[in-house]
């Protein structure tokens, strides 16, 4: 389930190109939570509670729930609906990835047409090389079925980790320098160390429990290798500009 909040890190993203993001970040982190409670636990705690452990619609339970309830074209209903989540969540992962491609060139850590902007101050040249790499993707799962996508899949889900430890390590030590230094912040979060410390933990837990498990832990720590090569090649690359510059 804890995977189930992968991708909200995006609103952070998004927060650079709202007028008012304090407002803005804040109420797109209260709904989520909510809607997170109301359609993925609330779904499942329905199909929990109607369908019996060996019923057959468990094959695809939100079509068995529907057919059970009457309701006629269960199945293409709910085709329907993953058609639409899919595409929105699509949206959300371009919008995210061209934003990042945007950021490293803007850093200098990715080539410099990358931070061009066109009509309405959007990175096209961004959007076009993440919309390239899905296409590759795509390509080369058609050519390697079975092999790319799970890799993928796995990729992002201890990723997504990784990005949120790191988020919850430098909220921490950046707040409390904030707070030390009585910079007043437009946003803050309630319960401020503890669920921080919590978050940590509950992270840390998780990794534990992926290292115990033999294909999880060889996914966890291909997921770390290549952190620690981006960072290295990130490193190297300072230095080489660095060295131009001086």
């Amino acid at each position: 389930m804890i995977f189930a909040f992968g991708g909200t890190e995006i609103v952070s993203v998004a927060a650079a190109e709202t007028q008012n993001p304090a407002h803005s970040v804040g109420k797109a982190i209260r709904t989520v939570v909510w809607r997170i409670l109301v359609f993925y636990i609330g779904s499942v705690f329905v199909i929990a509670a109607v369908l019996p452990s060996d019923s057959e619609g468990l094959k695809s339970p939100f079509a068995g729930v529907l057919d059970l309830a009457g309701i006629p074209g269960a199945g293409a209903a709910i085709t329907l609906v993953a058609v639409v989540a899919l595409l929105s969540a699509l949206n959300a992962n371009l919008y995210g990835a061209s934003r990042m491609v945007f950021s490293l060139s803007e850093r200098g850590e990715a080539p410099a047409f990358l931070s061009r902007l066109r009509g309405a101050q959007v990175p096209m040249a961004a959007v076009g090389v993440s919309v390239a790499f899905g296409f590759i993707a795509t390509i080369l799962e058609l050519l390697f079925p079975d092999h790319v996508l799970p890799a993928l899949l796995n990729l992002v889900g201890s990723t997504c980790l990784v990005v949120w430890g790191t988020a919850l390590v430098s909220q921490f030590i950046l707040r409390r320098r904030a707070d030390r230094e009585g910079t007043e912040l437009p946003l803050r979060m309630k319960g401020f160390p503890f669920l921080t410390v919590f978050g940590l933990a509950l992270l840390a837990l998780i990794f534990v429990v992926g290292f115990s498990n033999a294909e999880s832990a060889g996914q966890l720590i291909g997921t770390f290798l290549l952190i620690a090569c981006i960072a290295a090649a990130c490193r190297i690359g300072a230095k080489v500009k660095s060295a131009r510059n001086a």
